[in-house]
């Protein structure tokens, strides 16, 4: 007698589902290997409660979605099992689509956060720019205060005296130290 090639769990020949839930082939499986959860968690990474879960189809235990379907992909790879067939297996199980989207994607969105931060940054924005208008506004009126003092000298520009003149005679003064 010849054995043929191992089948998945959910055909049985060609008229239906095996009987045995997930966790319970997931925990034959692993029981027939002898190993326990603690050697899975430790090479997989994957808490021990997460495994438990899924050994018991405590579905609500677990993050779902692809966190679900990557524990299985990983304790199937350390099992040595088909992981497509396991990964099929659950999914009919809980009736989980695998193409559907991810369930995060059905999560409502808080926009208060998005709101409180536009409202901050358009708060930002405009202190900014009353900042920049102040500074015009005060370098404006600041120029404005300093023209009519240039203005209103008291003698017109060609009769001032130059700074450089401070002596009374124009005759250049006598060479300092020295004898000729």
């Amino acid at each position: 007698m010849t054995l043929s090639p191992a089948a998945p769990i959910f055909f049985v020949g060609l008229c239906g589902m095996s009987s045995t839930p997930f966790g319970e082939h997931l925990k034959r499986e692993r029981e027939m290997r002898g190993v326990s959860l603690e050697e899975i968690s430790a090479a997989t990474r994957i808490n021990t409660r997460y495994l438990e879960a899924l050994e018991k189809a405590h579905w609500s235990a677990l993050p779902g979605g692809a966190f679900n379907r990557g524990f299985i992909r990983s304790v199937a790879r350390f099992l040595g099992l088909d992981e497509e067939n396991l990964i099929a297996e659950y999914s009919l199980e809980t009736k989980e689509n695998p193409d559907a989207a991810h369930p995060a994607a059905e999560i409502p969105r808080d926009w208060k956060p998005v709101l409180a931060a536009m409202s901050l940054l358009i708060l930002l924005a405009l202190l900014v720019l009353a900042g920049i208008f102040g500074y015009r506004f005060y370098r404006a009126r600041r120029a404005a205060r300093q023209q009519p003092a240039a203005d209103a000298s008291p003698l017109p520009a060609s009769t001032q005296a130059p700074a450089e003149h401070d002596s009374v005679s124009d005759t250049p003064a006598a060479p300092s130290g020295g004898t000729h």
